[in-house]
């Protein structure tokens, strides 16, 4: 009877490790299958000052827009987009710690965003010392194609310039201008440009700190002495530009309020209140712009994010859109010469129309005025 239990025994242990080496071989199998079917994902650096709230902006678009292309297949051969986020913190210093950060820890091929022109060209550095790809989504700062992969999708100041100083001249007929701009490269190439096109018609023009300055009182006074019959102001941080509309008018300041392209937001009616009201610019998107890629982004931004979403949301989506057609069109994303040359050569589908991109600079036809009336931010004629 124990020769027996014995023997039986010695074939259970042979049946049982049988079947474990058979269940090993199957799910090894089935892990190496696992592992084929869902490719390494291809990770992308996003560089914003995200502690502001045109920083959570640009980080909100790029993350939509990675989102929509990872559910519609992915961007090569399934694999998804990972995006790596670090904050700028609105500093040349901190911009550029974080792109060697992107460079050497996290080995990517290409880093986007930025807002601040200083900010950018010194992740536009980084980049080309590392042969990265840099996509520049919101700032106007020219050096930056100056790089062969380094590519720009606002207009620059001068662009903006034409078009609406010629929309000032031909349709509000200024008298007596002011101008009101953050004190860096960007609001002094402004004042440069304006005073250049109206002359003497330019009768005050004020710089203010980049985030520094809350206390527009003085600045306030200054303007209404200048008696101005038209206000334009550019700004970086709706924080800021709120509270600036709101001082001119606890002022008394009475003159029209026009904005430069890219500063109408849903985050400055926020802040602004009602001395929005009446404001008004051109711009190359509005969240009511035709379009099946507009109507979509549009949808899904209000969908996840509850409001409806402003020009720097439309960069941060844009630019990543973008990049995703281009790894898909190109095969590739690591080669960031044969991703910039596909990028150059190819027409894009961007909610604002289809976009080309000659000398590195993003184009498209299409040009809107927009209105704050109602406390909405509406299409104008």
């Amino acid at each position: 009877m124990r020769s027996m239990d014995s023997r039986l025994t010695a074939g259970l242990r042979r049946t049982a490790r049988f079947l474990i080496a058979g269940y090993a071989v199957a799910f090894s199998s089935l892990t190496c299958t696992l592992a084929m079917a869902q490719p390494a994902p291809v990770t992308v650096g996003v560089v914003y000052p995200i502690k502001t709230m045109l920083g959570q902006q640009g980080k909100r678009g790029a993350e939509l827009a990675a989102e929509m292309l990872n559910a519609s297949g992915g961007v090569l051969n399934g694999a998804p987009l990972k995006l790596v986020v670090y904050d700028d913190n609105y500093t040349p210093a901190d911009g550029v710690a974080a792109a060697r950060k992107l460079a050497s820890e996290d080995k990517v091929s290409v880093i986007v965003g930025s807002i601040n022109a200083a900010v950018s060209m010194g992740i536009n550095q980084v980049a080309q010392q590392n042969g990265i790809m840099y996509f520049a989504s919101t700032t106007k700062a020219p050096a930056i194609t100056e790089y062969d992969r380094g590519f720009r999708f606002n207009p620059l100041v001068a662009t903006d310039g034409e078009v609406f100083n010629a929309y000032l001249k031909d349709k509000i007929k200024p008298q007596r201008l002011a101008i009101i701009v953050e004190n860096g490269d960007y609001g002094r190439s402004i004042v440069t440009n304006m005073k250049a096109a109206f002359g003497p018609v330019v009768v005050a023009s004020e710089l203010y700190e980049i985030l520094k300055q809350s206390d527009f009182s003085t600045l306030a006074s200054r303007v209404k002495a200048a008696n101005p019959d038209v206000v334009c102001i550019a700004m970086s941080a709706p924080e800021q530009g709120g509270s600036l509309l709101r001082t001119l008018q606890e002022a008394g300041v009475a003159a029209k309020r026009c904005i430069l392209p890219g500063s109408i937001s849903p985050a400055l009616l926020q802040v602004a209140g009602p001395a929005a009201e009446g404001a008004f610019t051109v711009d190359i998107w509005a969240p009511t712009m035709a379009g099946e890629t507009n109507r979509k982004f549009v949808a899904a931004y209000q969908a996840k994010y509850n409001e409806v979403p402003g020009k720097v949301d439309f960069l941060g989506f844009e630019t990543m859109w973008i990049l995703g057609q281009a790894m898909r069109k190109a095969g590739t994303a690591t080669d960031t010469s044969k991703l910039a040359a596909t990028l150059r050569e190819g027409t894009w589908d961007s909610p604002r129309g289809a976009v080309r991109f000659p000398a590195n600079q993003a184009t498209s036809e299409k040009w809107v005025t927009l209105v704050v009336k109602d406390g909405k931010i509406v299409v104008g004629e």
